[in-house]
């Protein structure tokens, strides 16, 4: 059956984890990556999760200032973007909707980063 990997999105044997690995869900090949580049993708999941959410509560927000203030130029342009569609719009119920309504910018940044994705 196996274990699925959080950073590389795969489901693999359970050979390919060793014994912290599983607890973290990280397979070994995963685990030799550079800490930056392991984190880059962790904080990247996390922006799109932020879309995914029902409501982007004032927690949310704090984290979301946080990740803006990353020194990873993307991870910054994302929660940048997320951050003010969070401040808009906390709801998810007719977010883009919304957004198409009052901030036609913001929409098209969404497009443009594929974080409308993330909102389906």
């Amino acid at each position: 059956m196996g274990h699925y990997c959080r950073i590389c999105g795969r489901r693999r044997s359970n050979e390919k984890f060793s014994g912290k690995g599983h607890k973290t869900h990280v397979c070994k090949e995963c685990a030799r990556m550079p800490k930056e580049e392991r984190e880059a993708i962790e904080q990247e999941d996390e922006i799109f999760g932020f879309l995914t959410q029902s409501h982007i509560s004032a927690k949310n927000i704090s984290r979301l200032e946080a990740l803006a203030k990353s020194n990873n130029d993307t991870i910054v342009a994302l929660a940048t973007i997320v951050l003010e569609v969070g401040k808009v719009t906390p709801y998810k119920r007719q977010r883009l909707k919304i957004l198409a309504q009052k901030r036609r910018d913001l929409l098209r940044k969404l497009d443009e980063t594929g974080l409308i994705f993330a909102h389906y």
